[in-house]
């Protein structure tokens, strides 16, 4: 009987701690929670640090940009769950062409706020990849195995597709600066600068070597870890402003 009583109590605790996320929302209760919204990303213009004849990976910005938003996306449903709502990018696609957003690599505040109130959001993330660096450190060329390849075979063609790829190691950097804007005011309530490294990454080249290829994982891993760690401040802020209201 004591240990039934025991439990109970511990039931009857952990019941009355239990955050608000973890409970299944009306959809009243819902429909007021804080409506938010992640404008695309830009990237500044001395961004591509290291690059070099691999300069074509500036082409994928706008690719970039839809990865950090939809990592952003999917952190913020996550942690903010029964704290706020978020916009999916799909919806904010919609009012792209009605505006001109800035290619500074920086969009000003009139713009987020024009933005947010098209959308009936309440506040908007607006940031800016400022660094995303490439650092050869060390290299394994593919020409030896290819020229093997052709001494074997008697077959110098053959040789020359064995070795037309080099697979390189390279260390990436990149950092990202985020701010979070009320609408209404068009006040900055937090912005953040956060960077993170990747080292010892299998990168490929292209045997002219002037063409790194795009890697879509790489770039997840550079820029997942700051994501992660700048997601629970936004909630956070955002809760506050909430309940303050």
């Amino acid at each position: 009987m004591r240990f039934k009583t025991l439990v109970l109590a511990v039931l009857a605790v952990v019941a009355a701690v239990s955050p608000l996320s973890a409970q299944k929302l009306s959809k009243e209760d819902r429909a007021k929670l804080p409506r938010v919204a992640i404008i695309e990303f830009k990237c500044a213009p001395d961004a591509w640090h290291g690059w070099g004849r691999y300069g074509g990976w500036g082409n994928h910005m706008e690719t970039i940009s839809n990865q950090l938003r939809d990592m952003f996306v999917t952190e913020l449903t996550e942690q903010g769950r029964g704290k706020l709502r978020m916009v999916e990018r799909e919806r904010l696609e919609e009012i792209r062409g009605e505006l001109a957003f800035q290619q500074s690599g920086e969009v000003d505040t009139s713009t987020v706020q024009k933005v947010g109130k098209l959308l009936g959001v309440k506040y908007m993330i607006t940031g800016k990849v400022t660094r995303f660096a490439y650092k050869e450190i060390g290299a394994k060329t593919g020409w030896g195995v290819g020229a093997l390849v052709g001494k074997l075979t008697g077959d110098g063609l053959a040789g020359a597709v064995a070795g037309s790829v080099n697979i390189k190691k390279a260390s990436f950097t990149g950092r990202l600066d985020m701010r979070l804007i009320e609408v209404e005011t068009g006040e900055i309530l937090g912005s953040w600068k956060d960077e993170d490294k990747v080292a010892d990454m299998g990168v490929k080249v292209a045997g002219t070597g002037t063409e790194l290829d795009y890697n879509e994982e790489l770039v997840n891993k550079v820029f997942e870890p700051i994501v992660s760690r700048m997601t629970p401040k936004i909630v956070r802020i955002v809760s506050q402003e909430g309940s303050e209201e």
